[in-house]
C-alpha cells in the first residue's frame, strides 16, 4: 500500500454513520482506503468510490492484509465483542494505526489493555454534543474524530452562504462530507451544489477550523 506524505493507506471496518462519515472524508482528501462490513447492501453503495470493498466479517480479516495498511479504523463500537476481537486481530497481524470506537468506559479499557492505538468513547462525544446542542441549537451532530480533528452537522443559517458553492477548503480549511436538502442525505457532494437555506451540512477538518466555521453557518444575519 502507498506510505507518501501526501496519500496513505486506511482501513475501515464497519459502515455504520460514523464509519461511512469517516469513509467519504478520507475519500474527499484523496487517500487509499478499503472499506469492510458483513453487510453486502452497505458495501455495494460504496465499492464504486473505494479503492477496495470487501464484504467479511472479523474471522476474514486475517486474509485481507490488513497489517499492510498505514491506519486502521474499528468503527462499529455498539458491538463489544466484535469490535474487541477485530481491534486485537489487527494488532496481532501488524496493523501499525489502530483506532477503535468504544462503546463505554469499561469497553475503552479493554481496547487500551489489548493495545489500540487510539480509542474513541461516544459517551465522551454525547457529552460534547449535548453542551454544543445547548450553546449553538443549529449543531446537529458532533464527534471529536482525535485529538485535533472534529466532524460536525451543523444547520446553515447564515444568509451570506445561501445559493453558494460547497467548496469551502480553500477558505476555511475544513472538507464537507455530506449535505441533507430537504431530508434527503447527499453523501458524495461536490464543491459545486449549492447550499441551500435550511441546508445541513457535514464537516471535517481541525478542532479550530471546524468550531469557526461552524460559527459562522449558524450566524443569521
Amino acid at each position: 500500500m502507498a506510505n507518501s506524505h501526501q496519500q496513505q493507506s486506511f482501513a475501515v471496518l464497519g459502515l455504520g454513520k460514523f464509519g461511512m462519515a469517516l469513509t467519504m472524508a478520507l475519500l474527499q482528501a484523496d487517500q487509499d482506503v478499503l472499506v469492510i462490513d458483513s453487510n453486502e447492501e452497505v458495501v455495494s453503495d460504496v465499492a464504486h468510490l473505494v479503492t477496495h470493498a470487501v464484504i467479511a466479517d472479523e474471522d476474514e480479516l486475517r486474509d485481507l492484509d490488513i497489517g499492510s495498511f498505514d491506519h486502521v479504523f474499528v468503527t462499529r463500537g455498539e458491538n463489544v465483542e466484535g469490535s474487541i476481537i477485530t481491534t486485537m486481530l489487527a494488532k496481532e497481524i501488524g496493523a501499525p494505526d489502530v483506532t477503535t470506537r468504544a462503546n463505554n468506559h469499561n469497553h475503552r479499557l479493554v481496547l487500551e489493555k489489548i493495545g489500540a492505538d487510539h480509542v474513541i468513547e461516544p459517551e465522551q462525544d454525547m457529552a460534547r454534543q449535548l453542551i454544543s446542542r445547548h450553546l449553538h441549537p443549529n449543531v446537529v451532530n458532533y464527534f471529536k474524530l482525535s485529538k485535533n480533528a472534529s466532524l460536525v452537522e451543523v444547520s446553515v443559517e447564515n444568509p451570506h452562504f445561501f445559493n453558494k458553492y460547497l467548496d469551502f477548503r480553500k477558505n476555511h480549511d475544513v472538507n464537507i462530507i455530506g449535505i441533507t436538502h430537504n431530508g434527503k442525505l447527499n453523501q458524495v457532494p461536490l464543491a459545486t451544489d449549492i447550499i441551500n437555506p435550511q441546508d445541513q451540512i457535514t464537516l471535517i477538518g481541525s478542532n479550530e477550523a471546524v468550531q469557526k466555521i461552524g460559527e459562522i453557518l449558524q450566524e443569521d444575519k
